[in-house]
């Protein structure tokens, strides 16, 4: 009876040391579970944290050009996080089996709102303007930035002309201007801009003769190195125009390499027969009033805006003399012109010599008369009628279709061909003479620009 019961003993015993050992077992897998579940969030949280932060991260490409046979990009980080670019892969895009490289350990680090230059010049890459590449770059972070780079075939721009004035006197100069738009969306970049042009010619109908000189070199600036995606270049020509009354130029220009549209611009002379160097230009000395501008159709009232109908229209704004010390005599070449925005068609006004307008209505005796002087010491019978005092105003009147000219009745006046928008110059001619002096003065010759634009209210 004794030897069961030290048997029954040490059962009790083995079944107790067995359940401690499965307990400390079981804490065992306990913990090491719950420190593998703290592993795994601790992973989760810093994978949850690096996602977070690379979508922080923004690579913009700012400029490109080709220097001495390498690329020259400016990079700009427009994210809230500094990046490190680590790597690079250059493809190049034009070549049947075009080339893909590498460049690793690049470390080229750019801070919040930075820029990188120069990217690309330490490469060991020759670039070409004539080939197309793709270039991805990837930051510490793993974000990537893809920027496609070509010299213009595989992504045309858009070209358009446009000429000011457009309608001239002969003997003046004309501004061509061309408007280069990289609105593509196959390349972020087209290197190489280069202007091609042929120089404004006269058209053979209407027939007349006619040159334009080139003033300086044109154009300006001669090119660019690129184009980035939503920019806009601009290229400038300035020609010395002569020719007959209504002979039609026209300029034709693109980009070289046929990396833009052909686009072309018709401007003509009208005839003023007044040379460039007649006449000394120094803005700022003559103003004109534009709370003054009123217009009138026939007989009607002076009116004020612009609501003109197609009718035949006279028109009246104030003129100021800023000189000090000089008055300054009208010649019968000072002109209105408008012409209708989108085309090619002007209408010019010329001076007339009344200086009252009779009134509201107008009195068309008082105002549609042509420019002309009573006799003055037997000379100067039609020219410099009109004067302005240093520092003094006078209201002048646009009613004639040429100089010391109107067309007889029933058509006093010029007719506007459309309503809407305008845009044109007032060209004032003449001399300026010492205060008190009569107007057969020498003076010194003077002629100024004044721009001017009318636009239709709805």
């Amino acid at each position: 009876m004794s030897r069961n019961r030290e048997k029954k003993g040490v059962s009790t015993v083995i079944v107790a040391v067995f359940m401690i050992a499965v307990i400390v077992l079981g804490l065992g897998l306990l913990t090491s579970g719950l420190a593998f579940q703290n592993k795994l969030g601790q992973v989760v949280t810093e994978t949850t944290l690096a996602e977070t932060e690379q979508i922080k991260e923004r690579i913009e490409l700012r400029d490109v050009s080709v220097v001495s046979n390498k690329f020259n990009i400016t990079l700009a980080n427009t994210g809230i996080l500094p990046v490190k670019i680590v790597r690079a892969w250059v493809t190049n895009t034009t070549d049947t089996n075009g080339w893909h490289k590498q460049y690793d350990n690049l470390n080229k680090l750019i801070n919040p709102g930075q820029v990188l230059t120069n990217f690309g010049q330490d490469l060991s890459l020759i670039a070409k303007t004539d080939k197309s590449y793709e270039i991805k770059v990837v930051t510490e972070r793993g974000t990537t930035a893809v920027f496609k780079i070509t010299n213009g075939n595989d992504a045309k721009l858009h070209v358009r002309l446009v000429a000011t004035p457009n309608t001239i006197p002969s003997g003046q100069r004309v501004t061509i201007t061309m408007l280069v738009t990289h609105n593509n969306t196959l390349a972020d970049a087209v290197v190489n801009i280069e202007p091609e042009f042929n120089p404004p010619t006269p058209n053979i109908d209407p027939p007349g003769t006619g040159t334009a000189t080139l003033v300086g070199t044109g154009p300006t600036p001669a090119k660019d190195a690129s184009i980035i995606k939503g920019g806009t270049r601009s290229y400038t020509w300035v020609y010395e125009i002569t020719g007959q009354n209504n002979t039609q130029f026209t300029f034709t220009g693109r980009l070289k390499g046929e990396k833009s549209n052909t686009d072309s611009v018709t401007f003509s002379t009208r005839l003023v027969k007044i040379t460039a160097t007649e006449y000394a230009t120094t803005a700022g000395i003559l103003t004109i009033n534009y709370t003054t501008f009123r217009y009138t159709q026939q007989s009607s009232a002076w009116t004020a805006g612009w609501t003109v109908d197609n009718d035949k229209v006279a028109f009246k704004m104030d003129l100021t003399n800023n000189n000090v010390s000089g008055t300054f005599w009208i010649s019968k070449y000072t002109m209105f012109d408008l012409d209708p925005v989108g085309s090619a068609a002007d209408t010019p006004w010329y001076i007339t010599n009344k200086t009252n307008d009779g009134g509201t209505p107008p009195d068309p005796p008082d105002i549609y008369q042509a420019f002309k002087c009573p006799a003055y010491n037997g000379q100067f019978l039609d020219e410099y009628c009109l004067s302005v005092p240093q520092q003094g105003t006078l209201t002048l009147y646009f009613a004639g279709d040429a100089p010391n000219a109107l067309p007889g009745p029933p058509n006093p006046v010029p007719q506007i061909s459309s309503t809407g928008k305008y845009y044109g110059f007032i060209m004032i001619y003449g001399k300026f003479c010492n205060a008190g002096a009569a107007k057969d003065c020498s003076g010194t010759k003077y002629a100024q620009n004044l721009p001017f634009m009318a636009i239709e209210a709805l």
